[in-house]
């Protein structure tokens, strides 16, 4: 896999950082070259609540906190297979309060969303449920392994 096939950058808001930025950036690379997406260019920004809570909110409608927000460079939903690009945010307290009780990293969680949002990216989507809902799901297992 050639990393210049797929540009990711990673920003991190908080402070302490709470993730490792290049793992998150090897991360998607490696999401991104499963879906065979070359040519991607995907920005991943990690925030806290009020940040997310207030995108959320302006660009959705949802005057809450949510895990993962995706953003297509495109207007609107982007068709699969169709260049992936855009950007993704992730609010870390959101996914970190998600493992309480489970086995899984906390970091394992960001590392589902940042594929969550890079499958957005690419044209999936599960908002209306469905079999958009179950070919996104099916993909995410696929993927997330």
């Amino acid at each position: 896999m050639k990393s210049d096939r797929y540009r990711v950058s990673v920003r991190q808001d908080l402070r302490p950082a709470p993730f490792a930025g290049r793992r998150l950036k090897a991360y998607a690379r490696a999401a991104l070259a499963l879906l065979s997406a070359d040519g991607a260019d995907v920005r991943v920004r990690v925030v806290g609540d009020a940040a997310i809570a207030r995108w959320n909110r302006d660009f959705l409608g949802r005057d809450r906190p949510t895990n993962v927000l995706s953003f297509p460079e495109v207007g609107g939903v982007p068709a699969r297979g169709a260049r992936v690009a855009g950007d993704i945010v992730v609010s870390a307290p959101t996914c970190l309060s998600e493992t309480v009780g489970w086995k899984e990293a906390p970091e394992a969680r960001v590392f589902f969303f940042v594929l969550h949002g890079i499958l957005h990216l690419a044209g999936y989507g599960h908002e209306k449920g469905g079999a958009p809902a179950r070919r996104m799901r099916r993909k995410e297992l696929a993927l997330y392994r």
